[in-house]
């Protein structure tokens, strides 16, 4: 069981390795929070290169690099290779970098959460990486108590 730590990621320097629909919904999620949020991957979705368009992400297609890690103050990696993603986590460790691997809670040192935000309070939601099914059932009947909208695209889910 995790600890929930909120922490001001404003301004911070975020980068997430890969483009897909795990890491489009990672980029949705921190947006609400004022960060500096850049993806590397290959191929990104449609929805990322919008992003991008609009100024809200930075976006460079292209595999990961080392040096990708440079002054990041937290790294999701969420590619699709097992094997990258505990590679990236690896090199986090020993920067010092805290790191999410969305593929394996146990190369974690965080868990990224499902978030509910209801003006100022923010409610995160996590199931220690094991029952996605129920976090998801559990913030919708919170949006839907406190009535307030989703952040979260629910035909992307």
């Amino acid at each position: 069981m995790y600890f929930p730590l909120f922490a001001d990621i404003s301004q911070k320097d975020i980068l997430i390795a890969g483009g897909g629909m795990v890491a489009t919904r990672r980029v949705n999620t921190l947006l609400a929070f004022d960060a500096r949020i850049t993806v590397i991957a290959p191929e990104v979705t449609g929805e990322l290169r919008s992003l991008e368009a609009d100024g809200q992400i930075t976006v460079y297609l292209r595999a990961f690099e080392e040096g990708d890690l440079d002054d990041r103050d937290l790294v999701l990696a969420a590619t699709d290779d097992g094997k990258l993603n505990a590679e990236i986590a690896g090199l986090c460790r020993g920067r010092g970098i805290p790191v999410n691997v969305s593929s394996d809670p146990s190369l974690c040192d965080f868990q990224f959460p499902s978030v509910v935000i209801d003006e100022d309070v923010v409610i995160g939601i996590n199931a220690s990486g094991k029952d996605h099914g129920k976090v998801k059932e559990t913030r919708q009947k919170l949006e839907d108590a406190l009535s307030v909208p989703s952040i979260y695209d629910e035909t992307k889910e």
